[in-house]
């Protein structure tokens, strides 16, 4: 018989695999977001982690979700020094931010192809 802890560790486990960690370098300035269907081989990232290294910007595009409701949530984790997160998203306002300190974030919301990705919640820059 399941139980209610055996499905909250089974959603865990499937955050956990879809949760793209992403460590900016110089080798590393730009991220597409993987919304699934087959462009991205039904790879869907629910969180995107990023960690900088000194001054060592990033570009984030967030395209067009696969499915009404679909979210996604970037996270500024570690802030190597004097980083800049910018974030774009191909349709709607939500996500066309940047984040300057870590801790910072954007929650996603895609309300399909005329209103695109809204802000649930964030804490940016601007």
């Amino acid at each position: 018989m399941a139980s209610a802890g055996n499905f909250f560790e089974t959603l865990r486990k499937a955050t956990d695999l879809r949760t793209k960690e992403i460590t900016s370098s110089a080798s590393v300035t730009t991220y597409t977001v993987r919304t699934g269907g087959t462009t991205y081989n039904f790879i869907e990232d629910a969180v995107v982690e990023v960690t900088t290294g000194s001054g060592c910007d990033i570009a984030i595009t967030v395209p067009d979700g696969t499915y009404l409701g679909q979210t996604v949530l970037i996270k500024f984790v570690t802030d190597g020094g004097t980083s800049t997160i910018t974030v774009a998203a191909d349709t709607g306002s939500g996500g066309d931010s940047t984040m300057v300190d870590a801790e910072m974030y954007m929650y996603l919301l895609w309300l399909g192809g005329t209103t695109g990705w809204v802000a649930l919640k964030e804490s940016v820059t601007s």
